[in-house]
Formats: C-alpha cells, structure tokens, sequence
C-alpha cells in the first residue's frame, strides 16, 4: 500500500478528499492544492482535480438554474409596470426540485467516490472525466 509524504495511505488522502467536498468547498481546494503540489502518486492527483471538478460542475449548475430565476424576475418586473396579471415562472416550481436533485446527486457522487478511493477505485463521470483527461 503506497503511502504519502502525511504517512497516510493513498486511498485515505483521496477518501479525505471526496468527503471534504461533502463538508466544505475551502478545505477541498486546500487538500487539493496540496496534493497537486506535493504528492506525486498520478491517481491521487487526478483524484484531487476529480473532486473539484464535481464540486464546481454542480455549483455550476446550480448558478444557472439561480440566474434563469432572475431573468424571470427582469422580465417580470415590466409586466408589474402595466398591471398585467401575468408572471414568468418555473411551472410546478421545478427550479427548486432540480436544485434538490443537483444537490443529492451531488452528494451520492461524492460519497461514492469516497468510499471507492479506500481502494484506489474509482467511477466514470463521462464529461468530467473527459475535461479532465483533456486537460492532463
């Protein structure tokens, strides 16, 4: 079992990583920093850019569906001027159901990952894998 220059397993710092991107997004990219500084083993770094990528991609997305509120907001606000009973929304409130389902898989995906890094495993996550290959 290789270990890293924290005297820790391989598989442990890359579990500590998936986990931190459970609790908080600073202590993701501090670890993450540090393992792509000072760490050498190819699985781990690829690991670390793994998690921050997850983390990035569903706060991402989850910024767009914020953004598109607002733009419902922008274009709710001229109709207001005029009186007309009229409002640009999401139907059924689906914004909030996405952002709740963004929000659970993104925790299963990370939780996932977490326990397959005891084991230097891992899981395709096809376009974040692909962006990461790429840019390798």
């Amino acid at each position: 079992m290789e270990k890293t220059k924290l005297d820790i397993s391989v598989g442990l710092l890359g579990a500590i990583l998936y986990f931190s991107g459970l609790i908080n997004f600073l202590v993701l990219v501090i670890l993450a920093g540090y393992v792509l500084l000072f760490e050498n083993n190819a699985w781990l770094r690829k690991s670390a850019v793994k998690a921050v990528v997850i983390v990035i991609a569903f706060s991402v997305a989850s910024i767009i569906i914020g953004i598109s509120n607002s733009i419902f907001d922008i274009l709710n606000t001229p109709l207001s001027w005029f009186r007309i009973p009229f409002r640009i929304s999401w139907p059924l409130s689906i914004d909030s159901i996405v952002l709740r389902a963004l929000d659970i898989i993104e925790k299963v995906v990370l939780l996932v990952l977490g326990f397959k890094a005891f084991s230097q495993g891992s899981m395709n996550l096809g376009p974040i894998d692909n962006i990461i290959d790429r840019n390798n």
